[in-house]
C-alpha cells in the first residue's frame, strides 16, 4: 500500500510540474518549434522538454503535427525523442530534494494559491513539493517493497517499468520510482532495468487510439528505443539519473542513422495509407493566375462533394435513427486536408490576383463539414441513451436536412460553373427554409406541452435546428462567393 501511495505522490507531482512549467513556457515555445526543421527541431524540443518537464506533451504534439501533414515522420519522431530527453532534467531536480525542501515548496505554493498569484509557478511548486516528499518517503524505507522487488530478475523489472510507463505515459515517473527503490534493497541491475523499461514504455501515449500515421510513429519510436534498451540491460549501472538521461540522449543522437531501418519495418507492419493529395493544384500553373484560379475551383469542387456526402450521411442517419460520427471521419479528413492545400495554394498567387474569395470558399466548406459532423454527433449521443425523436420531429428534421442538402448542391454547382441564376435561386430559397426551421420549433414546443416523453429529446432537437440554421447560412455565403468569384474571374 505504501508503494502505491508513493507512486501516487510522484505521479501527481510530475503532472503538476508539467502543467506549471508548460504554462510558463506557453506559446513562445510553440512559435520556436514552428520555425525549425530537421535535427534543429529536435534540439529545440530538447530545450522545451527541459523547460516544461514533459516529453509526453511534445510527443503528442509531434503526433498531431504528423497527422495533419505539417511534419513528416522523421521530424515528428525527433520532436518526441528530443522532448523526452530534455524532460529528464526533472529527475535530476527531484533527486536534489528532501523533506525540508518539500515542505518549503508546498508552503510557498499554498501562499501563492491563497494570494491568487502566479498560477504557473504555483503548480510548479506544488509539483516539486510532492516529488520531494515522495522521494523522501521512499528513501525512508516507507515502501516495504524492497524485499520482493529485489528478488525479481532484471528482465521482470524491465517489463514492469515498461508497462508502468506505457500506462501513465511517463519515463520520468519510473525513474523517480527507481530512485526511491534504490535504497530499499533493489540492486543496481534492478534499478537500471526499471529505468530502461520506462524509457521504452513512454512511447505508450503515441500509440493510444492510433491513426495510421500515429501508429507508424509509435512503431518507429518503440522499435528504436527497444533495440537500444535491451543490450544496455547487460551494461553496468552508472547511476539512476545518468542511466535515465544517457539512454534518452543515445536514443536521440542515434535516431538519424537508425531511422531508415525503422521506417522500412514500420512500412511493412503498418503500410502508409494512400495520401490524400490534391488532383488539380499544379505548382507550375501559378505562373498563369487565371489557370491557377480555375484549378483551385476544380479542387474546391472535390471538397464540396465530400462535404455534401457528409450531410447526406446525416440525412440517412436521421431517417434510419442510427449512425456514428466515426463514419464521417474519412470524409472529414479529406475536407480538412484538401482545404488546407487550397489555402496554401491560393496564398501563392500574385498579390494582384483576387484570391480572397477562393480562400473564403475553402474555409466555408470546411466549416460546413464540421457542422454536419456535429449534427450527427448530437443525434448519436441521443440514440446511445436509448432515446429517439418523435415521428413528427424526425420527419421535420429530415425534411429540413433534405432541403439544406439540395441548396448545398445548387450552391456547389453555381460555384463550379459560375451559374449566377442558380446562385440567386439558392439565396431566394433561404427565407422559406428559415420559416420551416421556425415552424419546427413551434411544433416542437407544442409537443413539449402535450407529451411528457418529448422532454427526453428536446435539447437535441433544438440544437439540431440551430445547426441547420447555421448550415443554411453557410450555404448562403457559398452562393454569394460563387457570384463574387465568377464576377472577378
Amino acid at each position: 500500500m505504501a508503494l502505491l501511495g508513493v507512486l501516487a505522490l510522484l505521479y501527481l507531482g510530475t503532472l503538476l510540474v508539467t502543467e506549471g512549467a508548460g504554462g510558463l513556457v506557453g506559446p513562445s515555445g510553440r512559435r520556436l518549434l514552428s520555425r525549425l526543421r530537421g535535427f534543429p527541431l529536435g534540439l529545440a524540443a530538447l530545450l522545451l522538454g527541459a523547460a516544461s518537464g514533459s516529453g509526453t506533451g511534445l510527443s503528442l504534439l509531434g503526433r498531431g503535427l504528423l497527422q495533419v501533414g505539417v511534419l513528416p515522420l522523421y521530424e515528428a519522431a525527433l520532436l518526441a525523442l528530443g522532448g523526452t530527453l530534455g524532460a529528464t532534467v526533472l529527475v535530476a531536480v527531484a533527486g536534489l530534494g528532501n523533506r525540508t525542501l518539500a515542505f518549503a515548496a508546498l508552503s510557498l505554493a499554498l501562499a501563492l494559491e491563497v494570494l491568487k498569484r502566479g498560477q504557473g509557478a504555483n503548480r510548479l511548486l506544488f509539483g516539486l513539493g510532492l516529488l520531494f516528499l515522495g522521494l523522501d518517503l521512499a528513501r525512508g524505507e516507507a515502501l516495504g517493497a524492497g524485499a520482493w522487488l529485489g528478488s525479481l530478475p532484471p528482465l521482470a523489472l524491465f517489463l514492469a517499468g515498461l508497462l508502468l510507463a506505457f500506462a501513465v505515459g511517463s519515463a520520468n515517473l519510473v525513474a523517480l520510482l527507481a530512485l526511491g527503490l534504490a535504497g530499499e534493497g533493489v540492486g543496481p541491475e534492478g534499478t537500471l532495468a526499471l529505468v530502461l523499461g520506462g524509457g521504452v514504455g513512454c512511447t505508450g501515449p503515441v500509440l493510444l487510439r492510433p491513426t495510421p500515421e500515429s501508429l507508424r510513429l509509435g512503431l518507429v519510436l518503440l522499435f528504436h528505443r527497444l533495440a537500444l534498451a535491451l543490450p544496455l540491460l547487460l551494461a553496468p549501472n552508472p547511476g539512476i539519473f545518468p542511466a535515465h538521461a544517457g539512454f534518452h540522449a543515445l536514443a536521440f543522437l542515434a535516431f538519424p542513422l537508425a531511422f531508415p531501418l525503422w521506417e522500412r519495418l514500420a512500412d511493412r507492419l503498418a503500410p502508409s495509407p494512400k495520401p490524400l493529395a490534391p488532383k488539380y493544384l499544379r505548382p507550375e500553373a501559378l505562373n498563369d493566375p487565371l489557370l491557377a484560379q480555375g484549378l483551385a475551383l476544380r479542387e474546391l469542387a472535390r471538397i464540396g462533394d465530400a462535404a455534401r456526402y457528409m450531410l447526406e450521411g446525416v440525412l440517412k442517419a436521421l431517417v434510419q435513427e442510427t449512425g456514428h460520427e466515426a463514419e464521417l471521419a474519412p470524409l472529414e479528413e479529406k475536407v480538412d486536408r484538401l482545404s488546407r492545400e487550397v489555402l496554401v495554394y491560393v496564398a501563392k498567387l500574385p498579390q494582384d490576383t483576387p484570391a480572397l474569395p477562393l480562400l473564403k470558399a475553402a474555409s466555408e466548406l470546411e466549416h460546413l463539414a464540421d457542422l454536419a459532423k456535429r449534427a450527427l454527433r448530437k443525434a448519436e449521443r441521443l440514440w446511445t441513451q436509448g432515446v429517439t425523436f418523435s415521428p413528427e420531429g424526425k420527419a421535420e428534421l429530415a425534411r429540413i436536412v433534405g432541403r439544406t442538402l439540395a441548396r448545398l448542391e445548387r450552391a456547389l454547382t453555381a460555384l463550379a460553373t459560375g451559374n449566377r441564376a442558380l446562385a440567386e435561386r439558392v439565396l431566394a430559397e433561404y427565407p422559406e427554409v428559415l420559416a420551416e426551421v421556425e415552424a419546427s420549433r413551434e411544433a416542437h414546443l407544442q409537443r413539449l406541452r402535450d407529451r411528457v416523453e418529448t422532454r427526453a429529446s428536446t435539447l437535441t432537437h433544438l440544437d439540431l435546428l440551430l445547426l441547420l440554421e447555421e448550415l443554411n447560412l453557410g450555404v448562403n455565403r457559398l452562393a454569394r462567393l460563387a457570384e463574387e468569384i465568377h464576377k472577378e474571374g
